[in-house]
């Protein structure tokens, strides 16, 4: 299906309460990711009738509309065009702790480390499993060939792209944390490949007692060797250097800080690492991973039985990314991540409960995005799924898809099923699986049985009540608003006195080229802003600058100036609310002609038909010299 991204986009903007209330946008895979000032302005059921949308909800601070992968970006760049600024980094790390406590802060914060670090990882179990299934002897046995028969370059090349990620592990951590808490990113990813500089014995070769390779001891008791695969102390060391990098910033003489710092930095950071931090998180980690790899060979599968009923929970909560750590420590020591498959059977539960929903609803909305949202669950991208039906009407899909969880966690773990990395799961997850046969198979028939167990419990048991009413049926009794009669407006008055500007000679992008839709401009000569039509008021601006009027189908936005936005009101003053009708030629604006100039912002007036997409034409009918009232823009419905 064909979406209009720019219609989208202006719906969007006016949902949540128009432009004024929308401080940035950023997007992810699925989501819009929009910084409002007033969450209360945003009308979730307005915006979830808007084409593509899949669910919306409010969390770290930001509302987030769910549009899915292929959609969301082509919105993004609309939102952006149509001046919505883009989120900064400071500005989504102020979002996101916005009203939480210290431990969901700390939470936040290890994932905004971690999560930059598993596109690395997911292209590495890749390689892993494809090095698992098309190196083993059981595979090159159907050609008459062992491993043997395989030239040692090709070998060479897949160990390259197998081992380099988790062989510098600790730098890509260093880099990601300093990065995080504000020191310098390469200052990181030195330290970091100083844990793993070539000088040092290998850890896995001290690992390994067949090696003959021993660590260096410092006074006789403090062994020294590289990190490589080891994750709590580059992150340690990652959260104290960027630490004293900030420090000496502001301590170290200016003319001395471009020399001085990074040394200092680097100097005592790896004395710390080497003989602190590191010896010491070393031997927690590892205690770390002895408790987690127990707990999931508990006996009859309890460990994935837990893991998997709680972990749609724990993912609403946000605290899921704690799991990226363990995930990749897992990967890093033993080379496989039992983790995945409780995650990837989580995914198919969803999608066979969405599905179930979605087919048997009868509501036009769930039977439209239903079938996406699937999809999208299906391709391990489960917020679709999860906000925009499982969890829209009621708990009961949601707790029968966790229970099934549980059982599918509990079943894989009692088969053994290991990945070989993270960050992909569903479909895509399959890839993980296919160094052996057996792992390939059990995941297969895991997966299936999971998906149908979930769409048959959910058919016969679980679908709300609210999604089989149709939306004739739902709305039947919903008060309706009475009709206020507009006339269509086929000339557009002049808004002010002053000089007529064509569309494309107006200073300014995003009206020059169109962007929010047919317009013209006005130089204006005095400060007062006339209605160019009869009409009602649907926006004002609280800076004043930009009033909207609607009427007889057409939308009307007035932009006094270009970025005046930046003067919040000063040199503004309003004559009309919003709701009011207006005549044409009414006053709406003053403005201070002079502030504006002293400001550095031109004073242009912006006539824009925002919905002239919608109209048969809209044609500029004026030029030159013009008073209030004269003719400016032809319209034809």
């Amino acid at each position: 299906m064909s979406y209009d991204y720019a219609k989208i986009a202006k719906e969007v903007i006016q949902a949540v309460g128009g432009a004024e209330n929308i401080k940035s946008a950023a997007h992810c895979a699925t989501r819009l990711r929009l910084i409002v000032a007033d969450r209360s302005l945003a009308d979730d059921e307005k915006v979830g009738e808007i084409d593509a949308v899949k669910g919306t909800f409010f969390t770290a601070g930001q509302y987030q509309i769910i549009f899915g992968t292929g959609h969301v970006n082509r919105v993004y760049e609309q939102i952006t065009q149509l001046g919505i600024a883009e989120t900064t980094a400071s500005e989504a790390k102020e979002a996101k702790m916005d009203g939480k406590n210290q431990l969901q802060k700390a939470i936040r914060t290890f994932g905004d480390v971690f999560v930059p670090v598993i596109p690395a990882l997911v292209a590495t179990g890749l390689f892993l499993g494809l090095k698992g299934a098309l190196l083993n002897d059981n595979f090159l046995a159907l050609f008459g060939m062992s491993n043997a028969d395989i030239p040692n370059t090709f070998q060479v090349l897949v160990d390259v792209l197998s081992g380099t990620t988790f062989a510098f592990l600790p730098a890509i951590v260093c880099w990601s944390t300093f990065r995080v808490f504000g020191g310098s990113p390469v200052l990181g990813l030195i330290l970091g490949l100083m844990l793993v500089n070539g000088s040092l014995p290998n850890a896995y070769s001290v690992a390994d007692p067949s090696s003959g390779v021993t660590p260096l001891m410092l006074f006789g008791f403090i062994p020294i060797v590289g990190y490589q695969g080891s994750i709590l102390p580059a992150f340690v060391a990652g959260v104290i250097g960027s630490k004293l990098e900030k420090k000496l910033r502001k301590t170290v003489p200016a003319v001395f800080d471009f020399m001085i710092t990074p040394f200092l930095v680097l100097f005592v950071m790896l004395i710390l690492s080497l003989l602190v931090i590191g010896p010491l998180l070393h031997a927690l980690e590892n205690v770390l991973l002895v408790i987690v790899e127990y707990a999931l060979e508990l006996p009859l599968g309890i460990g994935g039985l837990i893991v998997g009923f709680f972990w749609s929970i724990i993912t609403l909560t946000g605290v899921h990314h704690i799991f990226n750590m363990l995930e990749i420590s897992l990967l890093a020591s033993t080379g496989f991540n039992p983790f995945n498959a409780i995650l990837c059977m989580c995914g198919f539960s969803s999608a066979g409960v969405c599905l179930a929903i979605s087919i048997k609803a009868r509501k036009k909305e769930i039977r439209a995005i239903g079938p996406s949202a699937t999809v999208s669950a299906l391709l391990g991208i489960g917020e679709p799924a999860l906000f925009g039906v499982i969890l829209r009407y009621g708990m009961k899909p949601f707790l029968l898809s966790c229970s099934i969880n549980g059982v599918a966690g509990m079943i894989a773990m009692l088969l053994g099923m290991k990945g070989t990395g993270n960050g992909i799961t569903t479909v895509p997850g399959m890839l993980l699986y296919i160094y052996t046969p057996s792992q390939l198979a059990m995941y297969v028939v895991l997966a299936l049985a999971t998906f149908i167990t979930a769409f048959s419990l959910c058919w016969f048991f679980a679908v709300p009540p609210e999604v089989m009413e149709t939306d004739k049926a739902a709305k039947k009794d919903a008060p309706r608003p009475a009709p206020v009669p507009a006339p269509f407006p086929d000339v557009l008055g002049a808004a002010a006195q002053g000089t007529f500007v064509p569309m494309e000679e107006i200073p300014d992008p995003t009206f020059s080229q169109g962007v929010l839709g047919a317009c013209c401009g006005i130089d204006p000569e005095t400060g007062k802003v006339y209605s160019p039509m009869d009409g009602t008021v649907s926006q004002l601006a609280d800076t004043l600058h930009a009033v909207g009027i609607e009427a007889g189908g057409v939308e009307l936005l007035l932009h006094v100036g270009i970025d005046t936005v930046e003067m919040k009101g000063d040199g503004f003053k309003s004559h009309i609310k919003e709701g009011q009708n207006v005549k044409k030629g009414d006053l709406l604006l003053t403005m201070d002609l002079e502030k504006i100039k002293a400001a550095g912002h031109p004073a242009t007036i912006m006539v824009i038909v925002t919905n002239s997409d919608d109209l048969a034409s809209v044609e500029a009918s004026a030029s030159g010299k013009l008073m209030p009232g004269d003719p400016l823009m032809r319209l034809k419905a």
